[in-house]
């Protein structure tokens, strides 16, 4: 009798054994491609919210059914809005096309990167991005999505920087002919260096401590030209100033190269290089 019932039992415990195996098996399979489906699911979810958004900021939809009440986006020049401050002042694309989508996942939480191209204005500024990098963050609550965090990474080319530098300039201009070493002080960035064409380059500390040029009358900029990127403006322009020479005031031209970094609502001295052919 024994050994008839082992002989009967085997058969069951190996066909247990079998489906065991292949329960095991099959749960498996499906948690891999679960885990895998979901991402897939979370990046094509994050595309579709991104969408909303920039229809939203391209004139398409209303752009307050789009931003949480929790908003705020940042900026790489330091400026960043409030959901109330941005949609006074929201970017205005006029086209965008997005890349490198991806999308992670945890309960209510979609976070996203992904790289924009877009032409439009970003504050007071009309820019050309190319492949600029994003990461957003919205929320889900009651079913629907809301836009909560946005960090803008760089916006791209300046498309006409000539206002914004002229203004720049002028700033700069004034404050280091104005011998008042507290107004310098405000526009010249912590990294800033300047150099001469006779071989003399100072930092911001040393630059202030050895004293400033004095003008008899404001120095005049012409044949300003410019060019920006994201946070930089690189200008290059001819400076005439006027001096004094044996009693006889002389009038002097020379080039001038300017980098500035836009820093809250202006524009900081980065570098200067000072063209002016040495005396004698």
């Amino acid at each position: 009798m024994p050994t008839t019932f082992a002989r009967r039992i085997r058969p069951i415990l190996f066909a247990a054994t079998v489906l065991g195996v292949g329960f095991a098996a099959g749960w498996m399979l499906r948690g891999g491609s679960g885990a895998a489906v979901a991402e897939e699911d979370a990046t094509v979810l994050a595309e579709a919210q991104l969408a909303r958004f920039y229809d939203a900021i391209s004139g398409k939809a209303p752009l307050a059914d789009v931003l949480g009440e929790a908003f705020q986006i940042m900026r790489t020049d330091g400026t960043r809005y409030d959901r109330a401050a941005y949609l006074e002042r929201p970017a205005s694309y006029g086209g965008y096309a997005l890349s490198g989508v991806k999308g992670t996942m945890a309960g209510d939480v979609l976070t996203t990167t992904y790289f924009t191209t877009a032409t439009g204005t970003v504050g007071d500024q009309e820019v050309v991005s190319e492949g600029e990098p994003r990461l957003a963050v919205f929320t889900r609550s009651g079913g629907a999505w809301a836009l909560q965090g946005l960090a803008s990474l760089g916006n791209g080319f300046i498309a006409n920087p000539g206002e914004a530098a002229a203004k720049a300039v002028e700033e700069w201009v004034a404050a280091a002919a104005s011998g008042d070493k507290a107004r310098l002080d405000k526009v010249l960035a912590p990294e800033f260096q300047i150099v001469r064409a006779d071989g003399s380059a100072y930092d911001k500390q040393t630059y202030l401590a050895v004293g400033l040029p004095s003008y008899p009358t404001p120095p005049e900029v012409a044949d300003l030209d410019a060019t920006g990127y994201g946070d930089l403006l690189v200008v290059r322009y001819l400076l005439t100033t006027e001096v004094d020479v044996g009693g006889e005031t002389l009038k002097r031209n020379a080039p001038r190269l300017t980098v500035f970094r836009k820093a809250g609502g202006g524009w900081l001295v980065v570098a200067h290089a000072n063209l002016a052919a040495p005396e004698g």
